[in-house]
């Protein structure tokens, strides 16, 4: 895979999430439609400047940022949902849910590491695999009752574990 398939790749993750940010700042339908061609137009030129240690949903919503500014200094009837100070407030909040969520996953992560090799058997069975209770138990010569109850044994031990790993993160 290229360079250029990998950013393909990226920026068709993070569509929905970049259209969903445009459309929050844009009231048209037509106008979120032009802008969002504009952004991913930029994003694509700009592919070279991105920074893969960096979040790419962070990038591309400073790039939409930027166009959606522009477009307004264009057009002054350019109807948008905030002034531009909110436009940067908004993406502001956006990067600081984008770390948090970041932290979070990483923390489950770490979390999933320290499973037994059982209990992570079983999560990926489950939440990988998709696979039923009932099938799981089929599989491990159990109960669909003793499933259910060591599946949420194991959620709780891994949201224990998550909010002790945030806490210290946090150096509460």
């Amino acid at each position: 895979m290229t360079d250029r398939d990998a950013f393909v790749m990226l920026l068709l993750k993070h569509e929905v999430e970049i259209r969903a940010f445009v459309a929050s700042l844009v009231r048209d339908p037509h106008g979120r439609e032009d802008v969002f061609q504009e952004v991913a137009l930029a994003l694509w030129q700009q592919a070279d400047r991105y920074d893969p240690q960096r979040p790419f949903g962070a990038w591309a919503r400073g790039i939409a940022v930027n166009k959606v500014l522009q477009r307004r200094d264009q057009e002054r009837r350019f109807p948008l949902a905030l002034p531009p100070e909110g436009i940067r407030a908004v993406a502001a909040a956006f990067d600081r849910t984008d770390e948090a969520r970041s932290n979070w996953l990483e923390a489950l992560h770490d979390c999933l590491k320290r499973l037994s090799e059982a209990d992570r058997q079983f999560v990926k069975l489950r939440y990988e695999e998709r696979t039923s209770g009932d099938e799981i138990a089929r599989r491990t010569n159990g109960t669909p009752g003793a499933v259910y109850q060591a599946l949420w044994r194991i959620r709780a031990a891994l949201a224990e574990c998550i909010r002790r790993r945030l806490a210290h993160e946090e150096g509460i």
